[in-house]
């Protein structure tokens, strides 16, 4: 008589999977499901139960749903009980259990009978287990492991918030971030630049960043049809591995290499000296831990001003004197053209080779220095420009800014250095800072762009104006693709400003390092279903908008923008920080007084 093999029970098989699978903890196959949200709940339910099991099928240890994946109201036809979603959510929690997998979605959800519908997000684990249920805007939520690998996630606008996005992979160590996203996730419109969050995301934290995002058939504000979709897995690299456009009701299925999430400029941001104690406060707050009430913070007030930015994306040669006389005539055009400030790229006094870097000596920079300042006060015009700086043979890469009277207004030492290379990075974030014509202002550099907490709490603490400065080499087009989504990613916390790169130096007769262009003056201006201002570039209602920019030649952009008395995204006022406040751990708004407190002007600046 034959033997019969009888099926092993579902939770045996779920724990010789994880097991089976934990010991390749490298390798992770991942589900990322972009659907068509449906008017019912009963629609809804079953459809995430069959991607599930496709998902199972496929051998993935982790699927995810977008935001409102089970329920969302503003779509429905239907308004379900409290009791429906509680079903509901168990059957998918039974369903992840039957397939051994991490399942993460979005639903809207009733806490009482008669409450309202609330925006949450949900984490069964393996065996069943609700790992994580939080309120969007209201709770940050704990990370959670899939195979060994650390992972967290949030929900769509949640990732405007450091202590969801950053700070669990800065001190907690997770590996593969992730946002259900509801709508504009991964597509604002423009092709190139679609993940304009994501890719710079993955960048600065060295983690994979994944988006599920769903696909929406009717028109938006920005008059797009069909809108939303964007769904993607993006490699600590800032590369795309997989991606959908507005592909409808189906599902990326990709094994992600783990060990490529090394994290190493997380590790670089959340132990630098300067913000070593406000991540350490963050981790003490995600632990559960109390922390101590931060003396208030008020936040720097501006004068109204009509400002005419020059933004000069200059051709630098190896040359110093060359590149002097360059400045010269720009400064005087701009002037001509009755600006108010010019600005020009980082290094543009010596150039972006690192040979040319270190043969500069002092007196030729000090000699660049004061024949921009002459020329400065000549003009009657703030110079904002990119230079080396000489101590004790240790050089920086500074940022100077001279004052329409040619004084020295600040000199600010690039924080966020690369481990290669010539300089030593900066300690100081007072030298960031300066007064224009009373408006609170900062400048940065280059790879100060993957340091977004520089941006983030400087505007908490008022400011109105950001000047960053780059000399960016790689001229391929998917690296300009992803240093304009760096770039306007970090010009968001500003209401107006600008980025300055080198132009293309190849016409000169001694050019420097190649460059790769792609200047932008940029306003933050209009917003949530909201149509486009007039005079825009290209518009970004989430992000900070293009009000002009240049390809690779070498040109000067104009723009004209009136600054506001203050930053809506200050302590004060911003919308994060009433929901900070309204939190039932209220430390979070402890916490990013603190991170602005660190970041403050020097005294009596403002």
């Amino acid at each position: 008589m034959p033997q019969v093999r009888l099926p092993l029970p579902v939770f045996v098989l779920a724990f010789v999977c994880a097991i089976t699978f934990q010991a390749d903890a490298a390798r992770l196959k991942v589900a990322v499901v972009q659907t068509v949200i449906e008017d019912t709940l009963q629609e809804n339910c079953e459809k995430l139960l069959r991607f599930i099991d496709q998902a199972q099928e496929a051998g993935c240890r982790l699927t995810i749903f977008p935001e409102g994946a089970l329920y969302y109201s503003e779509i429905a036809t239907e308004h379900p009980t409290k009791a429906d979603l509680d079903s509901a959510i168990e059957r998918i929690g039974k369903r992840a259990r039957r397939a051994g997998m991490t399942v993460v979605f979005g639903t809207e959800y009733k806490s009482t009978e008669d409450g309202k519908y609330q925006n949450r997000g949900v984490v069964y684990d393996p065996s069943g287990a609700r790992r994580v249920f939080y309120k969007k805007n209201m709770e940050v939520p704990q990370p959670f492991p899939v195979d060994g690998v650390a992972c967290n996630f949030l929900i769509c606008s949640d990732r405007g918030y450091l202590e969801h996005s950053d700070l669990p992979c800065l001190v907690q160590g997770t590996q593969v971030i992730i946002d259900i996203s509801g709508g504009h996730g991964g597509d604002d419109g423009r092709p190139d630049l679609r993940w304009i969050r994501y890719r710079p995301w993955a960048l600065r934290t060295g983690a994979f960043v994944m988006v599920s995002n769903p696909v929406h058939g009717d028109t938006d504000f920005m008059g797009h049809c069909p809108w939303g979709g964007g769904s993607a897995i993006i490699r600590p690299d800032g590369s795309i591995q997989a991606s959908l456009i507005h592909q409808k009701d189906t599902m990326i299925v990709e094994e992600i290499d783990t060990e490529l999430a090394a994290r190493t400029p997380a590790e670089r941001r959340r132990n630098h000296p300067i913000f070593k104690s406000f991540w350490d406060m963050g981790k003490t707050l995600l632990e559960g831990g109390a922390v101590e009430p931060v003396p208030a913070v008020k936040p720097y007030s501006s004068a109204s001003r009509s400002v005419k930015i020059a933004a000069v994306q200059m051709a630098c040669s190896r040359d110093i004197d060359r590149n002097v006389d360059a400045m010269l005539r720009h400064i005087a055009e701009a002037a001509s053209e009755k600006a108010d400030i010019v600005v020009f790229p980082e290094l543009a006094v010596t150039g972006g080779l690192e040979a040319d870097i270190r043969a500069a000596t002092e007196p030729a920079l000090r000699g660049a220095l004061e024949r921009i300042r002459i020329a400065a006060r000549s003009s009657s015009i703030f110079v904002i420009f990119g230079m080396p700086a000489l101590k004790n043979e240790r050089r920086r890469n500074c940022a100077y800014v001279i004052g329409s009277d040619g004084g020295v207004e600040t000199r600010y030492d690039q924080i966020g250095v690369p481990n290669s290379g010539p300089f030593e990075g900066g300690t100081d974030v007072k030298t960031m800072w300066f007064a224009f014509k009373g408006v609170p202002a900062i400048v940065t550099i280059g790879a100060d762009a993957d340091w977004i907490e520089l941006a983030d709490l400087a505007a908490n603490r008022g400011m109105i104006l950001h000047f960053h400065i780059t000399y960016e080499t790689d001229p391929s087009a998917d690296a300009a693709i992803l240093r304009t989504q760096r770039n306007l990613l970090l010009l968001t916390y500003a209401r107006y400003g600008v980025v300055v790169n080198a132009a293309d130096p190849s016409g000169l007769a001694n050019p420097s390092t190649p460059a790769g262009g792609r200047s932008m003056i940029v306003s933050r201006e209009g917003g949530h279903n909201k149509p486009a201002p007039q005079g825009l570039e290209y518009y970004l209602p989430y992000q900070t908008s293009i009000i002009t920019g240049a390809e690779r030649q070498e040109t000067i952009l104009y723009a004209t923008r009136k600054t506001p008395g203050r930053n809506d995204m200050d302590l004060a006022t911003s919308w994060r920080n009433r929901n900070r406040r309204a939190r039932a751990q209220s430390g979070w708004h402890e916490w990013i007084k603190q991170g602005a407190t660190l970041i403050e002007a020097e005294a009596g600046r403002f």
